[in-house]
């Protein structure tokens, strides 16, 4: 998706979810409707069901090979204050909070604490997330159908995930499948979907011929990520072991709570997943389902897949 398209695909949801009242009025008929009109008790009941779709995965810990790293820093990756004041002068003024409620403006007088690559260790402040319940219809009528769950997290974690995902951008750059539009810079909805009906178009301008599709869409997609699978491929790909153990640090031990309006949930902690509304989830995500391969065609955009035969009688 373009930035505008995401903009103003943002702007519309914000709006069916009532963000500007807290969000509350539009989960309060959900509410209504399974919690006797109780948010908080629905943002509990919401937590628990994110959390429980990744309980059947293993747990990921320090015993995982790519937390062995005891060789220096590489000079290449060290992370400068100049690059990080850089990094902290693009994010906006009044850009929503994460978890610890400190503001973007507080940051920038923080810049030096940024250090954690060489530490290969995170603040347990930066892997929290308030999960903010998205409706897929309006209005919502199921939490386990109808609710996307998109995570705000701490600003300093955002800027310092930016600087990481470019390195392992670089890394991965030639490794993604060809036929994947989604998370990819310079690709868009429009360009899978003109290329998909130009080569439907084209075959079936001839005689006798036709086209079966199967389009295909990974139920929880982003929530069932198994951890030791994932690292394992990103370090198939030659991803450095600092910024491999980072990422690492990045997916142990998360915790995540449901906001509704002035309501929070009690904090969980998913065995798998990446949280959605990050910069590492849909690259995370996108290495994850890479190897996807079929003997026909496949097109992908992020977890919509679309296979095709196009037959001649």
């Amino acid at each position: 998706m373009h930035e505008s398209g995401s903009h103003d695909w943002w702007k519309h949801m914000k709006t069916i979810m009532g963000l500007k009242t807290n969000g509350k009025s539009c989960m309060q008929g959900l509410a209504n409707k399974t919690t006797d009109g109780d948010c908080g008790l629905l943002a509990n009941t919401m937590n628990d069901f994110f959390v429980s779709v990744s309980d059947h995965l293993p747990r990921l810990n320090k015993s995982h090979k790519v937390f062995d790293v005891n060789e220096e820093l590489p000079d290449q990756y060290v992370i400068s204050v100049c690059t990080t004041f850089k990094a902290l002068e693009s994010v906006k003024a009044n850009k929503a909070t994460g978890p610890d409620n400190i503001p973007a403006w507080v940051l920038r007088n923080y810049a030096n604490v940024l250090n954690s690559l060489r530490e290969g260790v995170l603040p347990m402040e930066w892997k929290m997330a308030n999960v903010i319940p998205l409706p897929k219809t309006s209005p919502p009528v199921s939490i386990e159908k109808d609710i996307r769950p998109i995570s705000l997290t701490p600003i300093a974690a955002k800027v310092f995930e930016s600087i990481i995902m470019k390195w392992v951008d670089e890394t991965i750059e030639g490794e993604i499948d060809a036929k994947q539009f989604g998370g990819i810079s310079g690709t868009s909805t429009t360009d899978v979907l003109v290329e998909l009906v130009h080569m439907w178009y084209k075959a079936t301008d001839k005689l006798n011929s036709y086209v079966r599709v199967v389009m295909l869409d990974f139920s929880k997609a982003f929530d069932l990520i198994n951890h030791h699978l994932l690292l394992d491929k990103l370090q198939s790909y030659g991803l450095p072991a600092h910024i491999l153990r980072w990422m690492a640090t990045f997916l142990l031990d998360r915790t995540q709570r449901v906001k509704i309006g002035n309501e929070y949930s009690h904090s969980g902690h998913p065995n798998g997943g990446v949280p959605q509304g990050t910069l590492s989830g849909p690259k995370c995500f996108l290495v994850y389902i890479n190897d996807l391969r079929t003997t026909v065609p496949l097109y992908k955009y992020v977890d919509d897949s679309t296979l095709f035969e196009i037959t001649y009688l």
